[in-house]
């Protein structure tokens, strides 16, 4: 089951829903698949329909239930948001996106100075999940990259690894806070 995690607030389901459904048909067409997708509310439930084209593949759309999806989830294709550590918590591979408007995202790019988006690809320091950002965030490069992964179980296990190891840096009790020093301190490193 592929879980689709485009964001939970109005734009970005706005920007990114269509973009996961468009990669969704391509995965369909290569991999049969299930796919599901857990948004916070109905109002989001009921938007998603709203912006689903006829074309896509069905999509299983839940209110809530993020843990159930992600557990039955052989990877997720998820916004940058802090879904991402979720996704790296239950050990599921993900492909990450972001799309936001052209002014915001140029405005962001001068004043971040990061590598990675993905919360795992910041506190590791490196690609764990392929990263699509603005213009790069096409259905072709997401879906190319989810069925990499789909198709290629080594890789997939490989990158649960990771995961494991990533999860493991960050403890017991009190996780959110050392998650939160490591990105802060993250940004205050210069960019190599």
């Amino acid at each position: 089951m592929v879980a689709l995690l485009p964001g939970s607030r109005r734009a970005e389901l706005t920007r990114h829903l269509p973009v996961m459904a468009a990669a969704a048909r391509q995965i369909q067409k290569r991999q049969p698949s299930l796919f599901r997708m857990a948004l916070r509310n109905e109002e989001m439930a009921a938007l998603a329909e709203s912006l689903l084209p006829l074309e896509t593949p069905p999509i299983e759309i839940t209110v809530g239930n993020l843990e159930e999806v992600l557990r039955g989830a052989s990877l997720a294709i998820a916004s940058t948001g802090t879904v991402t550590l979720e996704c790296a918590y239950f050990g599921v591979p993900t492909v990450a996106m972001y799309k936001t408007s052209w002014l915001t995202y140029v405005l962001g790019r001068m004043l971040v100075r990061v590598k990675h988006l993905a919360m795992p690809n910041l506190l590791s320091d490196e690609p764990v999940f392929p990263e699509f950002i603005q213009g790069a965030a096409t259905p072709d490069n997401i879906s190319k990259a989810a069925l990499d992964l789909l198709e290629k179980p080594e890789e997939r296990r490989n990158v649960q690894l990771r995961l494991g190891e990533i999860i493991e840096t960050l403890g017991g009790s009190g996780a959110s806070r050392r998650a939160a020093e490591a990105i802060v301190a993250l940004l205050d490193k210069p960019l190599a």
